[in-house]
């Protein structure tokens, strides 16, 4: 069985992959006026750049801070009518335990040091924060600018307005649908469906050469303990409060997403517990991975340069 895309007069894109990678993807293609078709093994969209709701909440995979003006920022205001609304993290609100802020405007001889290349343990934490460990130059400038945002309608909403608008200009998005093979004319499925194009994007998240992986915990408290803070930092662990942040992130309570990167959902604990006291005992909901891909031997974020 042969499945033909149709405007022979234009190329015909198929996409693999319906994460953020392929979304953008699609939407570059179908703007150089190609034709284009994406599928996806899965039954959801968006694969790690998406939310999960559990109990009115929007957990994520981890903490995901969009860079503003960036190439997924510039994309969704490009092929959205509705603007995505963002509240910049504030590195003046956020705590190195044992250091100080990671900003310190109260403080000028420490950020002269800061400035001067003098403060490995506040580079080291910058780093942490707008790359997640990657060395990303212009996500650290756009960190102390202000201009790395939480999204208040989340990774989900974004990936939402993408597929939607794809969808209303034309181009279906197929999920269920497993490749194995790639040929020289297309691609075959798991069920022996030969699908025809002439040119082919793999977006599906395979990675190249070695993965990065970290792991992540999102947990909502029904009180706010860090009083206003927007996170913390220790070591290679990072905790930030999403409702502090944005005011549609858990109104009146704590959204915290967290990141560490070597030891484990164990180590974030480890810090919760010796920064916020019985937090535990206020959970509302959770979610963890022990163990997620957050980039690969490129070192590209999900919104950055993709």
């Amino acid at each position: 069985m042969v499945m033909h895309l149709l405007a022979l007069h234009m190329k015909r894109v198929l996409v693999v992959g319906a994460g953020i990678h392929g979304l953008v993807t699609a939407a570059r293609e179908h703007l150089a006026k190609n034709q284009v078709f994406i599928v996806e093994k899965r039954k959801r969209i968006g694969g790690r750049g998406t939310s999960q709701e559990s109990l009115g909440h929007q957990l994520e995979h981890g903490p995901h801070l969009l860079l503003k003006g960036g190439e997924l920022h510039s994309m969704v205001k490009k092929v959205s009518k509705i603007k995505p609304s963002l509240k910049p993290l504030r590195p003046n609100k956020v705590m190195i335990v044992g250091h100080g802020m990671l900003q310190p405007l109260d403080n000028p001889k420490a950020m002269l040091a800061y400035k001067l290349g003098q403060d490995p343990i506040r580079e080291e934490a910058v780093k942490l924060i707008s790359g997640w460990g990657q060395d990303i130059p212009a996500r650290s400038k756009a960190l102390m600018k202000g201009n790395l945002c939480v999204v208040g309608e989340g990774w989900a909403g974004l990936v939402g307005r993408l597929a939607s608008t794809l969808e209303e200009v034309g181009v279906p998005i197929q999920t269920g649908m497993n490749i194995i093979e790639k040929t020289e004319k297309g691609v075959v499925t798991s069920k022996g469906l030969k699908i025809e194009a002439d040119i082919v994007r793999m977006c599906d998240g395979a990675p190249v050469g070695n993965p990065v992986k970290v792991s992540t915990l999102d947990v909502v408290l029904d009180n706010r303990p860090l009083k206003g803070l927007h996170g913390l930092i220790k070591n290679d662990v990072a905790i930030l409060d999403l409702a502090a942040i944005h005011p549609r992130k858990a109104p009146g309570m704590s959204h915290f997403s967290c990141i560490s990167l070597s030891n484990g959902v164990q180590a974030i604990e480890e810090l919760l517990d010796e920064r916020v006291s019985g937090w535990r005992s206020h959970i509302i909901t959770k979610r963890e991975n022990n163990s997620i891909t957050l980039t690969d031997s490129r070192g590209h974020l999900s919104d950055g340069v993709i």
